[in-house]
């Protein structure tokens, strides 16, 4: 269809799909061409004040949430902080390993939420209650490149670390902790497959480990 200057409206809508600020560099037009606000009798008339209301609503429904999840995020990561302050404190003046290991299950299990937790040391001298022995060779397997925390998830890491429970645990971090010439893994397992993913945050349990790697050092 062609209006009386034998523009055809694909012309027209074509210039205006590439010129986006046209209404906004001649906003006297808008009143010119008197946009309907409503009209119930076609549904390809555009309610433009209803459209620029929903749009700017939602922007506020969105700007809202993202605020929400950032103060819960802060909120969350500030009660973090205050317990892992509380467990450092508990830790440094406890002088015996297996009192050590129990404090660290029991602190860890609450700060991370998690639902099992599992303590494996590589030295086979040691024996403790709370600790498995465990193959030197495959416990350094799961942290090459000198990390100290493991979220990759390997499946095979289920069975090893969590052998009665590996059917329920659907994610979980490991944490090495430095005890000599030996080490101690600290497995944490959730049944929420989204609890410990490999993009999580870990400055504050690696924060810990060195907390601990300290402590360990007055024990024999």
């Amino acid at each position: 269809m062609a209006n009386e200057d034998g523009i055809s409206e694909k012309k027209i809508i074509d210039f205006l799909r590439k010129n986006k600020n046209f209404f906004i560099k001649n906003s006297d037009l808008v009143k010119d061409l008197n946009f309907p606000l409503s009209d119930n009798s076609s549904d390809k008339v555009v309610d433009l004040e209803a459209y620029r209301y929903k749009k700017i609503s939602q922007q506020n429904i969105d700007l809202q949430n993202q605020m929400t999840k950032v103060l819960i995020a802060g909120k969350s990561h500030l009660n973090a902080q205050k317990r892992i302050l509380k467990s450092t404190i508990r830790i440094l003046n406890i002088k015996s390993l297996p009192k050590l290991i129990g404090l660290i299950k029991n602190d860890l299990k609450i700060i991370l939420g998690c639902d099992e937790m599992n303590c494996f040391i590589t030295n086979e001298n040691i024996k403790a209650e709370n600790l498995t022995q465990l193959d030197n060779k495959i416990a350094n397997s799961y942290f090459k490149n000198k990390i100290v925390t493991n979220l990759n998830q390997n499946p095979k890491g289920l069975l090893i670390f969590f052998p009665n429970k590996s059917t329920i645990i659907k994610s979980y971090i490991l944490l090495k902790v430095r005890f000599a010439e030996d080490i101690i893994i600290l497995a944490m397992g959730s049944k929420d497959k989204n609890k410990f993913t490999v993009d999580m945050q870990t400055d504050l349990v690696e924060y810990l480990i060195k907390i601990i790697e300290i402590n360990l050092l007055n024990i024999k």
